[in-house]
Order: C-alpha cells, then structure tokens, then sequence
C-alpha cells in the first residue's frame, strides 16, 4: 500500500483499501519531534489474528529509507507503527509531501473461514526468474502497474497458481533497475531511461512510460534526435510535440531524418516536411 501525504504534519489518514478482503489504512501522527507512520487493521470482531512480516518505506525524490519488522494483528492490538524523527522525514518530502510505502507479507492468519490460507492468492509473492537472477515482487502492485503482468498473473491459465515464473529475453540488471523504477526507488536518468523505455513497452507499463516522457521533456540532456526517435517509436505524444517545437533549424530536421528511421509512417514524415517548410 502506497500514500502520498500532503498534509503529513496534520494527523492524516490515508483513504482504506481492501486487501486479503479486509479493510487497511494508512496515517502519519505528529507528535512533539517525530512522526509516527501507522498502518490499520480495520477488522472489527474478536477472535482472529494476522501473524505478518512487514517494511515501511519513506520515498523521497532520489532515496529511500525503509524499516523491516514483525507485528500480529488482532481484535486487542490491529496495528503496526514506526517513529521517524522530523529531521529524517523532511529529507524525504518532495513539494512539501510525504510519500509511505507499506508492504506485508502474511504468514499465518487465524479465526478466519480458511485457516489454512495466508490470504487471497492473488495478492501473494511471487518469483520471477531472469536468467540467473530471481526477484520476489508483490503479483498485485505489478499487475496494476503492467498489462502484461496483470495477465500473465490472473488471466492466464498456464501461469495460475505458480510460485515461480521464467521471463524470457531481458536482461536481469535491467530488469531491477526497471522494478526499482516502478517502485520509485530509483529516479529515472539518462543512463537508463533507454533501458526503462523499451522494458515498459515490453510489458505496457504506461506508469513507467509516462514518466520516462516527463523525464525526456523536463530533465533529460540526451539529444534531439534520440528523443524524437523515442517519441515515434513508444507513441509518446507529449514528447513529439516537445521535439518538434524545439527544432530550430533544416539541420536539426535533417539529422532526424538520416536516422534509421523506418518506424516513421507517412504522417510523422508530413509534420517533419511541413515544420521544414515553416522553417524557410
């Protein structure tokens, strides 16, 4: 579960969510020199408890700072907390907010109709396999971040109910980064965005690709003719049009052109001859 608290220094809560079908939220609680992040359990009877693992993540704009621990919840105690001094959080407000991330594991829950079951399966772990490599990530967070996921996790009949999956043709080191990137661990710069691009049209991440396109028009220093190519080629629209306002001259265009460019369809090669003849 993931928040971004904009009014952090004022007891906020974060809106409930349903999860393993029961009701969670989220609050930071400001007390004299700390902040206190708190993740509820809104299950109402008696008789039943949730035996966890869990890590609380404070995200900032270029790191993160994370807690690992255990906790039961249960009808007396339904909740989990961590204290973050106020100099530690405001390292990581960005415009003045907050960003906490959850993430919990459930190893044994009792008093429920399922005894046996650590929850809804389609919330559970899974391994993804690249090459040698193997990463546990949360099937749901990746399936609401990525097409493919969504339906290689729930749709799919071949893939339904297995603990370990093999991808195929991709690179694990990129693979990470792109999973640090959807987890906002990691900023997106110009040493990866190129590898971030092509990953999140390889699994329709349109999360991934629209922020690898702020990043294009806002930060990036790579030149003119990567980044058009990279417009055309991912249909990312805002950034076509950020590209052609900034072609200042027939050489610019020119060199656009010479590029291998067999992904440019009729229409792209009418804007490229129109902003060529505005130009004269």
């Amino acid at each position: 579960m993931r928040h971004c608290f904009s009014k952090w220094y004022t007891d906020e809560f974060g809106p409930k969510e349903i999860r393993y079908n029961i009701p969670w939220s989220m609050q930071l609680y400001c007390k004299r020199h700390c902040l206190e992040a708190y993740l509820f359990c809104w299950k109402e009877d008696s008789g039943w408890s949730i035996d966890a693992d869990y890590e609380v993540k404070f995200v900032g704009k270029r790191k993160s700072f994370g807690v690992k621990g255990t906790v039961r919840f249960d009808g007396y105690e339904s909740f989990a907390n961590h204290m973050l001094p106020f100099a530690k959080a405001n390292s990581h407000l960005v415009n003045d907010k907050l960003k906490v991330e959850w993430r919990i594991k459930i190893n044994k829950m009792t008093g429920f109709d399922d005894e046996d079951s650590s929850g809804n399966k389609e919330n559970d772990d899974i391994v993804l396999k690249v090459k040698e490599e193997k990463f546990e990530v949360d099937k749901k967070f990746l399936a609401e971040n990525s097409t493919y996921f969504n339906n290689l996790f729930f749709k799919s009949s071949d893939e339904s109910g297995k603990t370990e999956i093999e991808l195929e043709d991709v690179d694990p080191q990129e693979f990470k980064k792109f999973l640090k990137v959807l987890r906002e661990e990691e900023p997106i710069d110009d040493e990866t965005v190129e590898e971030i691009l092509k990953l999140a049209d390889k699994y329709d991440s349109k999360n991934a690709l629209k922020r690898c396109e702020e990043f294009l028009i806002d930060k990036s220093k790579k030149p003119l003719k990567m980044k058009f190519n990279a417009a055309i080629q991912y249909k990312l629209n805002k950034l076509k049009k950020n590209c052609m306002s900034n072609m200042e001259s027939k050489e610019d265009i020119q060199e656009i052109a010479e590029e291998d460019a067999r992904h440019f369809n009729a229409s792209v090669w009418k804007e490229l001859l129109q902003k060529a003849l505005s130009l004269d």
